[in-house]
């Protein structure tokens, strides 16, 4: 899906809540989480081929594979608590989207951890220690 049609989409379901929200609350909050449903899943066909290019640059570059296994992970963490939290805060839920956010980062901080231990043999091998 491109961006044109994806902002089309959005643009129409945006005005279409719009015009809803007044009858049914409910039923825009429903339509609004179903075209980012609708959005994001017209977009997994193209992680292959992301994550393929990343793979390839961070390889040439001399990233071991575990880093990028972890580098993919957190960023996958990332795009769905962001997406999460989006929903949970349309449906007018800002307390749930607070936690779910905090829950995100410590989960990729406890994701990342690998990279701070290598980071830290890096820099004690740098200064000689």
């Amino acid at each position: 899906m491109s961006i044109a049609a994806i902002c089309a989409a959005a643009v129409v379901t945006a005005a279409l809540a719009l015009l809803l929200r007044q009858q049914s609350p409910q039923s825009a909050m429903l339509m609004s989480l179903a075209a980012g449903g609708i959005i994001v899943l017209s977009l997994i066909g193209n992680l292959p081929t992301v994550f393929s290019g990343v793979s390839a640059i961070l390889t040439d570059a001399g990233v071991d594979s575990a880093d990028i296994a972890i580098l993919f992970k957190v960023m996958g963490i990332c795009f769905v608590t962001e997406f999460t939290c989006d929903c949970v805060t349309e449906a007018g839920l800002m307390s749930l989207s607070t936690n779910v956010s905090f829950a995100g980062k410590i989960l990729v901080l406890l994701t990342a951890l690998p990279l701070f231990n290598n980071i830290l043999a890096v820099i004690e091998e740098l200064s000689g220690g």
